[in-house]
This record gives C-alpha cells, sequence and structure tokens, in this order.
C-alpha cells in the first residue's frame, strides 16, 4: 500500500458487524481529480481497491495522488479534527463524532490506536505496471519536543493477476509536554492474486507502540491561567502526575479472505460494455462522470473482462452463479503497563503487591468466517444475490493474577445471512441478520439494513443512502473481566441494544452532503471514573480514582446531523463540515454539541507546473464534559461526578502552503498559530493540552520503475 494511494479522510459511515467487518459501501465522496492527474495515473497503470471481508469481492478506490488536505494526513485528532487525544503524536485517541466511534472489538485496547494500526478491511491493495516506491515523512518541532512519522512503501506485481508489497510505518512522538512520548513501529506485508473464479487477499502484520504515560499536567492553571505563577515557563516544565509510566503493546497478526466462483462464460457484444465499472467481479454500470478522453485506465478495467483499449467486437466474460468465501483471521495482541513508581497514592485499590508494576494482558484470537453465495441477476425471477454465512472465534483471554497467570477461553459461534443487490443502476440495498451465543448468553442479534437511490437530476448526480441497525449485543470480555494491580473487576452485564436509524443525501453538482443519524441506546455500556478519599499508611488522607465499567440504567436517545458544504469561485475554496450533535445524557455520553471543521485557501499554479495551496483552516467543538483518560486502563471514561471539567471553545487555527510537482508533494505548515501564552480552554481531554504553535513540514515522493 502506498501513501499515495491513501484517500482523504471524509466524515461518513460504514455498516460494520459485530466484530467491525465491514459491510457496506464506502463512503461515495470523492475528491476530483485532475484532466493531467488522472493522465498521470493512465501512464503509470495503478489500480487501487479494498476488499470485502463477508465477500471476497473488492471495492475500487480512489488513487490519491492529489496533493490537497495532504498537510492534515499528519495529525492524530483526524483530517478535520474530530478526534479527541492526549496531544502528542500517535497517543490514544476518542472520535467527539459519534457516528466516528467503532463497536465495542474483542482486543478494546487497540481501538484508541486507529489512527496508526491498519487491518484488512480497509487495507489498499494494488495492481501496477511497474514496481512503485513512497516515501512520506512529516516533521515538526526540534530534537527537544519534536514529531516524526515516516513510511515506507513499495508494490510490485508477479504478474498481471497477482501482486504484493510492504509497508514501514514509524511514530516517534517526543511531545511538547513532559513524560508523554509515543514511539510506534510497524511492519506489514500484503498480497493478492484476482481470477476469474479465485480470489485471495493477505495480510500479514507486526506493531509495537511504546506510549509513556504522565497522567496529565497536575494544575490547568498553568494553561488556562498561566498569570497565577510568578514566572514564565515553556511547556515542558509544566509539572505533570507520573514520570516513570508507560503503556506497551503488541498488536499483531495475519488475515486471509479468499474466494471461489462456479459459473460460466458469456459472450457480450463489445457496444454494451462500459470501462469503468466500480466492482471487479461484476458488470455494473457506473454514475460517475465520463474519463477525459484517453484517459483509460488500468483502474477502469474489470479485472474479469481484462479489457484493452482496442477491444475486439466481442468479449467473453466469467458470469460467477455460486461462490464460496472464507476469511481466517489470526490475533496475537499483548497490553503491557509498566509504572517504575508507586501509584498508591493515586488509586483507591491495590490488588497485587510491590511497589513497581510489570503486568500484562494477552488475548489470542482465532476467527473463521465461511460464507455461501449465490450471484445477483442470473435470471428475471431472482435479482438479488443471497449469501449464508457462519463465524466461529476462539478467543483466549490471560492476566497476571494472585498466584501465576489466569487464563480464560470463549468460544463464540455467528449464523446469518444476507440479501443484497449491488448492481442496479438505481437501487443498491443490503439486507443483514445474524444471531450469536458463546454458551452462556443468549439472544444476541443484529438486524443491518441500507441502501442508497441513485438519480440524475437537472444535470446532477443525487443519491440518497438509508441505513437502519438493531444490535443486541453482550459487552465483550475485557468489560465483563479484567485484572492488574490497580484496577479489577467482574461484571454481570446486560446486553446493550442500540437502535439506529439515519440517512445521507449528496448533491454532485452541489458538493453538499447532509447526513442526520438517531440512536437510542439501552444498557449503555462505558468506562467511569471516580473518586475517593482514603488514609495511607501515615496517615495521610489522599484523594485517590477509581475506573469501573458502568451501564446506564436509563435508554439515551442521541441525534447526531452533518453537513459538508463546499463553495469554489475560480482559484477561491472554501470547504466547510459543520456536525451538531445532541445525548439525553450529557454525563453517561458526553458529546460535543457542535463540532466544525473550515478550510479557506486559493489554489492556483505556478510556472504552469507547481500545483499550489495557499489557505488557513479551523478546527473547533463547543465546550463539554469530556471523557478523562484512565492511565492504567489505556482507554477514556467519564469524569467524576464531583470534579467535573468542561474542555473546548477554543478555534485551532493553521495556515499553510501545500504543493505538488509532478510525483512529489510537500507542504509548510503553521499549526495552531493563534496559540497564547496568556492563557486559554486548549484541552481535548482533562488535564492534557492541545499542542502550542509549532511549524509543521512534509514530504510525500513516488519513485516509478
Amino acid at each position: 500500500m502506498l501513501a499515495a494511494f491513501m484517500t482523504i479522510p471524509v466524515m461518513g459511515q460504514q455498516v460494520r458487524d459485530s466484530q467491525g467487518r465491514r459491510v457496506g459501501g464506502a463512503n461515495p465522496n470523492k475528491d476530483k481529480q485532475s484532466e493531467e492527474e488522472e493522465r498521470a495515473k493512465a501512464k503509470t497503470g495503478i489500480r487501487v481497491w479494498t476488499v470485502d471481508e463477508c465477500s471476497g469481492l473488492t471495492d475500487s478506490v480512489q488513487v490519491d495522488t492529489l496533493h490537497h488536505a495532504f498537510q492534515n494526513n499528519a495529525f492524530t485528532d483526524g483530517a478535520k479534527g474530530f478526534y479527541a487525544n492526549l496531544g502528542n503524536l500517535g497517543s490514544p485517541r476518542l472520535a467527539k463524532v459519534f457516528t466516528l466511534r467503532p463497536e465495542m472489538d474483542y482486543f478494546i485496547f487497540a481501538q484508541p490506536y486507529d489512527f496508526f494500526l491498519k487491518s484488512l478491511d480497509g487495507w489498499h491493495f494494488t495492481n501496477t505496471y511497474s514496481p512503485i516506491t513512497n516515501i512520506t515523512y512529516h516533521e515538526s518541532g526540534d530534537s527537544d519536543n519534536g514529531e516524526d512519522h515516516l513510511t515506507a512503501k513499495f508494490a510490485v506485481n508477479v504478474n498481471k493477476d497477482a501482486g504484493l508489497g510492504f509497508n514501514i510505518d514509524y511514530i516517534y512522538g517526543r511531545g511538547y509536554h513532559e513524560n508523554q512520548s509515543t514511539a510506534h513501529f510497524n511492519f506489514s506485508l500484503y498480497g493478492s492474486v484476482v481470477k476469474d473464479r479465485y480470489k485471495a487477499h493477505w495480510l500479514a502484520y507486526s506493531h509495537y507502540l511504546k506510549t509513556r504515560e504522565n497522567g496529565g499536567i497536575i494544575n490547568d492553571d498553568y494553561v488556562t491561567d498561566p498569570q497565577k505563577f510568578p514566572s514564565s515557563y515553556t511547556t515542558r516544565e509544566i509539572p505533570t502526575v507520573y514520570d516513570r509510566v508507560w503503556n506497551k503493546m503488541h498488536y499483531d497478526g495475519a488475515q486471509l479472505t479468499h474466494r471461489y466462483s462456479l459459473g460460466f462464460k458469456r459472450i457480450i457484444k463489445n457496444d454494451t460494455l462500459r470501462t469503468d465499472s466500480v466492482r471487479h467481479d461484476t458488470l455494473r454500470i457506473n454514475t460517475a462522470p465520463e474519463r477525459p478522453a484517453g484517459a483509460i485506465l488500468i483502474s477502469d478495467v474489470d479485472t474479469t473482462l481484462r479489457l484493452k483499449p482496442q477491444m475486439p467486437k466481442d468479449t467473453t466474460v466469467f458470469v460467477p452463479v455460486t461462490s464460496f468465501v472464507h476469511t481466517l483471521k489470526l490475533g496475537f495482541n499483548t497490553k503491557k503497563f509498566l509504572a517504575n513508581q508507586s501509584l498508591g497514592d493515586y488509586y483507591t485499590n491495590i490488588y497485587l503487591p510491590g511497589d513497581s508494576t510489570e503486568e500484562d494482558t494477552k488475548n489470542l484470537l482465532i476467527s473463521n468466517y465461511l460464507a455461501v453465495e449465490l450471484s445477483e441477476g442470473l435470471n428475471k425471477y431472482l435479482s438479488a444475490g443471497i449469501r449464508l454465512f457462519g463465524i466461529y472465534d476462539y478467543n483466549n483471554f490471560s492476566f497476571v493474577g494472585l498466584d501465576g497467570r489466569d487464563k480464560y477461553n470463549e468460544h463464540r459461534v455467528t449464523v446469518g445471512a444476507q440479501i443484497f443487490r449491488e448492481q442496479s443502476r438505481l437501487l443498491n440495498y443490503q439486507l443483514t441478520a445474524q444471531t450469536s451465543s458463546d454458551g452462556k448468553s443468549w439472544g444476541e442479534y443484529e438486524l443491518r439494513a441500507q441502501g442508497r437511490l441513485t438519480v440524475p437530476l437537472l444535470g446532477d448526480s443525487v443519491s440518497l443512502a438509508l441505513r437502519a441497525s438493531s444490535v443486541n449485543r453482550r459487552p465483550t470480555f475485557f468489560y465483563r473481566h479484567f485484572q492488574s494491580k490497580y484496577l479489577w473487576w467482574e461484571n454481570s452485564l446486560n446486553k446493550q441494544l442500540t437502535n439506529r436509524i439515519g440517512a445521507t443525501l449528496q448533491s454532485r453538482k452541489l458538493d453538499l452532503s447532509l447526513s442526520a443519524d438517531a440512536y437510542n441506546i439501552t444498557n449503555y455500556t462505558y468506562f467511569s471514573t471516580a473518586t475517593q478519599q482514603v488514609v495511607n499508611d501515615q496517615g495521610t488522607l489522599l484523594n485517590t480514582i477509581n475506573t469501573q465499567v458502568s451501564q446506564s440504567s436509563k435508554s439515551i436517545n442521541l441525534l447526531v446531523l452533518s453537513l459538508d458544504k463546499n463553495f469554489r469561485f475560480g482559484i477561491f475554496n472554501w470547504e466547510n463540515s459543520l456536525v451538531y450533535q445532541t445525548t439525553s445524557d450529557k454525563y453517561v455520553l458526553p458529546l460535543p454539541a457542535f463540532t466544525a471543521y473550515s478550510n479557506l485557501y486559493i489554489k492556483f499554479r505556478i510556472a504552469h507546473v507547481l500545483n499550489t495551496e495557499f489557505g488557513i483552516d479551523m478546527r473547533y467543538f463547543t465546550k463539554y464534559y469530556a471523557p478523562t483518560y484512565s492511565v492504567v486502563l489505556g482507554q477514556y471514561a467519564t469524569q467524576p461526578d464531583d470534579e467535573l471539567i468542561k474542555v473546548g471553545n477554543h478555534p485551532v487555527l493553521s495556515a499553510y502552503l501545500n504543493f505538488h510537482l509532478k510525483h512529489t508533494r510537500f507542504y509548510v505548515m503553521a499549526s495552531h498559530f493563534n496559540y497564547s501564552k496568556e492563557g486559554g480552554t486548549t484541552f481535548h481531554a482533562p488535564h492534557y493540552p492541545i499542542n502550542p504553535f509549532t511549524l509543521r513540514l512534509g514530504l510525500s515522493w513516488n519513485f516509478f520503475n
């Protein structure tokens, strides 16, 4: 996977099943590409796609050679600032927009690091005429407080059907505040074979993440009201709670998805074919605008059809009738917590002896997914396709216990069915129903429906996407059981029932996207924090904290409204993403009422070859009782009821110059230039300040052999 292939994040929803598998189409909002960029793709012969773990089918994705918004790729809070984090590059994060939050996973400790961790469902597989290498580097600050993010990526084809590559990803954030450094490393190998009857995609990855935990600054007045202190100071001179505490994580695994189809070959007249199919497995009509003349790309050519720019009069294609899909997932995950200092004065309970702490929590996952599919459109009586599937998940969990290691096994079986239609010009849909059990809990189910209606209207392409779901699921293992030196629980939890209904209206001509999502959640499960006064062995009264799992005693109603609207007039551009959220319980499920991203820039060329963007963007969210961060758990949790703190209402402004010359992208950015040493509410999470003003640089260079 190449950095040049990565799409700019846009806000949207993807329907996923209980284990995070994507069962819906990707957001159709794609950045528009110029004719020059299209011709560049045709010359280099790149095709990029993602694979659906449930079907083994592929979805074309945009080859991102655009320089637009490249400067935002390095932000842990996302390209539009929709994520809360601890300030430093690669630190744990949590979406401030509820629709961006993932569902409960088995290994929940990896979810706050989704900025860095990658899995098969979002991986970009490649097919290329010649080997391609990409080097991307983002840098800010200096040797004391700077941030570095380096990626090196390589892709090559073994033959016309098979490709492989690797990805090296390295993050080193020293941090602008004391004791908050991060050091993450990933190496991934991937490959694919795409033929008429057989398609296979595999990914093997090894992640190592090291996060130094400072527990936040001791006193927020150092940021909000620095005049209280007698002398000036730098951000690194602000005292923090901890100075010798770390969270480390090994997140390793492998995934294989392959699909074998039975079918027949059909002769199709040349004049009935289009070369801009979306899926690589079926003949489809795409409503996207026509390509510029002469820009017939390898990404436009169906791998089944093997079309050439000079096509014969008739073409023979393979038509799948019955397909068998298998996905194997292996996960070897470990979370380590280390403290070379005693934390007994900070936590209410101490369950294991000793002053220092070195403990790990492990999870082994083996998952098998098997499906049988009858293809859609085989005859006039069977316009929809049918997919029957079963999943078997085995998990082994282990902790440091009072006497050696404590181990737990969990077996989960899931059966389900899907009815889908994905080849229509007008209306496509997918209906999914499944039920699962671990042998102890019964009655878990997931019902999901989504559809998209696309119609041409007055020279515009207007689409309406509808989605609905009802998920009744037992909270995953670590919500029910966890043990460590300072946190320990054995919970009997009710199933969480989440009902959702939503819609998205999009207009290509108006450059507009409007979304609405309504939720009703019963037995909402979350992490909460409580404070308690205790007397230590020396007789000193201490204010201590404890993190635990809680379930809401009443249903929570939630509404999310989002608007994406872009204005363009000549070289002037103004892009806006606005989100309004309301929740019936602002303490159990706290969310900012208003979150916004706005980007005002001019776009032009220098000497007809250097594409240039010069602009200012803004990230903003209103005040709310933002979740605090639990260091031992490595998760976000609600604040204690007796110490509620609001954060927000501080716009973060950045100015940038962004350039693109042939195969090279680079930028210069003055990030958070409105930062003031005189004080302000510059926090994403309680006691964790946003980074101050800094100069950022970035470079992405593609090498085509």
